[in-house]
């Protein structure tokens, strides 16, 4: 395993955050950690990258024990939220900030590959929002580190900006072999880009897996709620759990419906309808009238155990 955490603990004062976190990563996995907001995520990050110290546990990267390193010698890059730029120097000089020597085709490829190359002699005040977090990522990157760190990166962009970045720095990422763990909010982003995705739930992991198992096998409500909508009623007396997406309206079935609300999404109509004595949810790509009667049905393979 390329990273390799095993029981790390982190509490600050009485108040344990993480308890017993332990997780492999192979060369190159992209794992975003997903968990509510004050949950520790952050935390963990800063804690693999000696930011903060830990309690307990061990923290191997690339065969090399790090947890008692300081953060300089970990090979570790970490772009935070907002990772300000030194107002006073250029964007060039704000990458090569303290390195002796660099790799010039490795800097004139990241400066393409982000659009910065007509920009390196711009203040930091002179840039976008978008244009001074793709110089962030540069600095990061043009250091070689054998783990790349992201807390919430984009989530200070504009959609259209946080899109663009997004793309350009995940298609580096992925080019470089680079990895990388990232600290996301966006749910459907987190299922595009991750290899694997990781919940922290009370300070422990509550389930690493990739995004279709996460999806299409979560252990319980709690995560498929959090990975999209999720829709339940009676099947032969026994409550029962489904993506509104896998619900299909056909000719006739066993399961006859009243349409009580039609509410347009875009690309589709998300239906709410009256099931016996439950209210369920499915997607129609046309807008259907209220007290409309239709049948539905469903594979049982599409139902969710927990």
């Amino acid at each position: 395993m390329f990273l390799r955490v095993n029981n790390l603990s982190k509490k600050y004062g009485a108040k344990t955050v993480l308890e017993n976190i332990s997780f492999n990563q192979e060369k190159g996995e992209i794992i975003s950690l997903i968990g509510t907001s004050g949950i520790g995520k952050s935390t963990l990050l800063k804690c693999i990258a000696g930011l903060s110290d830990i309690n307990a546990g061990e923290i191997n990267l690339n065969n090399n024990k790090i947890h008692n390193l300081e953060p300089n010698n970990r090979k570790i890059s970490y772009v935070f939220q907002e990772s300000p730029l030194f107002p006073h120097i250029n964007v060039l000089d704000n990458i090569l900030f303290n390195m002796s020597s660099y790799d010039e085709k490795k800097l004139d490829f990241l400066l393409d590959k982000t659009e910065l190359k007509n920009l390196v002699k711009r203040f930091p005040f002179e840039l976008s929002g978008g244009e001074n977090q793709r110089a962030a990522v540069v600095r990061s990157l043009i250091r070689n580190p054998d783990l790349l760190l992201l807390d919430e990166p984009f989530s200070n962009l504009d959609t259209v900006n946080k899109k663009y970045v997004k793309e350009i720095v995940f298609e580096i990422i992925k080019e470089s072999n680079l990895t990388t763990i990232i600290v996301n909010h966006d749910i459907e982003e987190s299922l595009e880009i991750s290899d694997k995705i990781m919940i922290i739930k009370n300070g422990k992991i509550d389930a690493i897996d990739t995004p279709e198992n996460i999806y299409n096998a979560p252990k319980n409500l709690t995560t498929a709620q959090l990975f999209g909508d999720v829709t339940s009623f009676q099947v032969e007396n026994k409550k029962r759990y489904i993506r509104p997406e896998n619900i299909k309206i056909v000719k006739k079935s066993a399961f006859d419906i009243e349409v009580k609300k039609s509410s347009y999404l875009g690309e589709k109509y998300r239906i709410s309808a009256s099931l016996g004595n439950d209210i369920i949810n499915l997607y129609h790509n046309k807008n259907l009238r209220k007290g409309t009667n239709l049948f539905i049905d469903f594979n049982k393979e599409d139902l969710l155990d927990f």
